[in-house]
């Protein structure tokens, strides 16, 4: 039996207030500000995540952060898929300048980035310099709270919908799509959980077709060991018609993997996946494949976009069909995955 524990709350309804987004430093050991933005098939890029990380902590210590490759430097990243190819833009910074203010909310690192809004409108900006450039306007729907435990360890975040200005070298494009804004932070170990941990992540977001309704998709969170799901760790969805709930964690099955080789060596990389997620509104579950190459940018693992096909069925036994694109981060800091008998 899988272990399954409890998830935050049972709704989604707890509202993310501006003090969900300033900086805990230097009571905690590092804030990190995410945004990620998810297009439909027939735009140029897939899709496009960025973020600031502010690593707070003394010399010796790992932020919990290093489960998604963020650990000895602040550091601002922009990286992005098309169908065949994938950049990544990374430079590390100095983030002490930060500063911020709750009404009007407002977090800037002065020419490097911005977060600003208030429900339902909000605006980061990331800056590389000349390198690329990243405007996202967030149309707030529904909140997701993976951990509310203050300075240990807290993810609060919004499903969008958004509009993206990206300029990249010198050659800009407007996008649309959906998006997730988030703001995490947390504590920090005196040694790097990746190098022990015996176990792997995956973190699905969905967005339900048509394309147009992005407050309709879903985000799950699964912990495994030997390519098995041992828990349904987070897991929240808004289906087509219904409203926006917790259900119970992402569970997921590999049914296809390859080694790839990347800038951060060997690793295994699903190339399909069946995912489910069980809640009030029913049984949903799906067929993944990858859809752009991998970044490789998480111990062993890697992001990369996704296109879905699946169902919903509800309590009274009718079915739903879902279909749509997503985003994966996956990460398999034992190096199990690639042993899976697919």
């Amino acid at each position: 039996m899988p272990i399954s524990f409890p998830i935050a709350q049972s709704t989604v309804s707890k509202r993310v207030l501006p003090k969900h987004l300033l900086p805990m430093t230097p009571r905690a050991a590092w804030d990190g500000w995410f945004a990620i933005a998810i297009f439909p098939p027939d735009s140029p890029i897939r899709w496009l995540k960025a973020h600031l990380f502010h690593r707070a902590c003394g010399p010796g210590m790992h932020p919990v952060a290093s489960f998604e490759g963020m650990d000895a430097h602040s550091e601002m990243l922009l990286t992005w898929a098309g169908e065949k190819d994938v950049q990544i833009r990374q430079n590390d910074i100095d983030a002490s300048a930060l500063k911020h203010a709750e009404n009007p909310l407002c977090v800037e690192l002065p020419e490097r980035f911005s977060l600003r809004g208030d429900h339902p409108d909000y605006s980061m900006e990331f800056s590389l310099s000349d390198q690329a450039r990243a405007e996202f306007h967030f149309q707030a729907h529904w909140p997701i709270w993976w951990s509310k435990w203050g300075r240990l360890l807290q993810y609060a975040g919004r499903h969008c919908g958004v509009d993206v200005k990206f300029d990249v070298d010198g050659k800009p494009m407007k996008l649309r799509g959906m998006g997730v804004m988030e703001h995490v932070c947390g504590l920090a170990l005196p040694f790097d959980i990746t190098k022990v941990s015996p176990i792997h992540f995956h973190w699905d977001v969905l967005c339900f077709d048509p394309a147009g309704a992005p407050a309709e998709s879903a985000a799950g969170l699964s912990i495994g060991r030997n390519g098995k799901t041992l828990v349904e760790l987070r897991a929240a969805a808004c289906f087509p018609g219904g409203s926006a709930r917790a259900v119970r964690g992402l569970r997921v099955r590999y049914l296809e993997i390859a080694m790839k080789s990347t800038d951060q060596g060997d690793i295994a990389v699903p190339l399909r996946w069946e995912g489910a997620m069980r809640g009030r509104n029913g049984l949903f579950r799906y067929e993944a494949g990858a859809a752009t190459p991998p970044a490789a940018l998480i111990p062993g693992g890697a992001m990369m976009g996704f296109d879905f096909e699946g169902e919903l069925t509800r309590p009274d036994g009718s079915t739903l069909p879902l279909t749509g694109v997503g985003f994966n981060e996956y990460g398999d800091f034992a190096g199990q995955l690639i042993h899976i008998k697919n």
